[in-house]
């Protein structure tokens, strides 16, 4: 993998929505979905030149197991997978996962790269993302739901939930 496929990700576009403060200034228990958005290229192998794709890496603390990757090759066709956020962060250190999905790190000629596998019945693709780029989602998706309480997000939100069925 030349330098030429990850020149875009040398600085992540990454979002993170931060709505756990009111207008006065106050920070106030986080009750609103905060949504983490990373925009980044990722390489498909599938022909001996790997083809660029922009991907986008979302998350959301509604949902605070999974997160979706969206492929757009610059066609109509968009292609969506749901995966848990433990797995890309297992699959960033070691090699993780089974059946539909594995990820896995490699490091070639000292850029740190992370490989995803993804299958669907016969069909099956492999693409690397920028190690850095996968990091920076990861960090901030841990800002706003630490890895490890994503249950008492949950509980917060069926709260909120629960409220606005009541009025």
């Amino acid at each position: 993998m030349g330098g030429k496929v990850f020149d875009t990700d040398d600085e992540p576009e990454c979002v993170h929505e931060d709505r756990r403060h009111r207008q006065d200034g106050h920070a106030e228990s986080h009750i609103w979905p905060e949504p983490v958005t990373c925009r980044t290229v990722v390489a498909l192998l599938e022909e001996e030149v790997p083809l660029p794709v922009i991907t986008d890496l979302r998350y959301d603390s509604a949902e605070p197991y999974s997160i979706v990757i969206t492929f757009n090759a610059g066609t109509n066709m968009v292609i969506e997978w749901e995966l848990g956020r433990e797995l890309l962060d297992s699959g960033r250190r070691r090699l993780d996962g089974f059946g539909d999905i594995q990820i896995w790190p490699a490091e070639i000629r000292g850029h740190g790269l992370v490989y995803m596998s993804f299958r669907s019945g016969w069909e099956s693709f492999v693409v690397a993302a920028s190690a850095v780029a996968i990091d920076e989602f990861l960090k901030c998706t841990f800002e706003v739901v630490p890895l490890g309480e994503e249950r008492s997000s949950l509980a917060v939100e069926s709260f909120v939930s629960q409220l606005s069925d009541e009025t």
